[in-house]
């Protein structure tokens, strides 16, 4: 019987795929894959409902921080802190990179492993008494990227810049407030969902269309 075979579909269809397929089976009707439309705006859902589900296929800047250990932790250092306060919470974090903020708190720099090698460790001086603001980097150099920008852009800008690190905008304009900060890990965990989310998706079109025109 008709049920039999899709039985026999399911028990030969990969766990994911076929949660999907039994969900759309839902009040005895077939819903196609392809006819289902997700409403989506840059970086996220356009229904207010929907806006806290998160889906891996609109992976954005948000979803990196999301992921982040720098959620977690102190994440900022002022500018006027020595250097080797700064190393001493990266290695005590297993981080690469710090915000730079200055007095009232502002995030207006950052600071990174590469700037101690390159502007403390290689020239032989000391991280006691060197400061950090003379060893970051300050606008018009920051990379950063708002909390919409997918994750692809994310990656773009990075690889352009050559950084491993971004700061987080909270809106699209320039000037807008740093409210955090991501690494290339959170990049390459983002990747992967978004990965694994377009294979799962593929498997359940093929897996519907070949019922669909199963001979039944």
């Amino acid at each position: 019987s008709r049920f039999w075979h899709i039985h026999i579909m399911l028990a030969r269809t990969p766990s994911a795929a076929a949660s999907r397929l039994r969900a759309s089976m839902m009040g005895g009707r077939w819903l196609s894959s392809t006819a289902e439309k997700i409403p989506v705006v840059e970086g996220g859902f356009s229904d207010p409902q929907l806006k806290e589900i998160p889906n891996p296929l609109y992976e954005t800047a948000q979803s990196a921080l999301d992921k982040s250990c720098y959620r977690s932790i102190d994440w900022k250092i002022s500018e006027h802190k020595p250097v080797i306060e700064a190393i001493q919470r990266m290695v005590a974090n297993r981080i690469g990179a710090l915000a730079v903020t200055k007095g009232d708190g502002v995030v207006v720099g950052i600071v990174t492993e590469r700037d101690y090698l390159n502007k403390v460790a290689f020239l032989g001086k000391n991280s006691k008494e060197t400061t950090i603001a003379e060893i970051s980097s300050f606008a018009p150099n920051l990379v950063t990227v708002s909390l919409a920008n997918p994750i692809d852009r994310c990656m773009e800008k990075m690889l352009a810049a050559d950084v491993r690190h971004l700061l987080v905008r909270a809106e699209k304009p320039q000037d807008s407030e740093i409210v955090g900060m991501i690494s290339v890990k959170d990049i390459v965990k983002c990747n992967l969902a978004k990965s694994n989310a377009q294979k799962d998706r593929l498997e359940s079109i093929i897996i519907e269309q070949q019922f669909l025109n199963s001979p039944i």
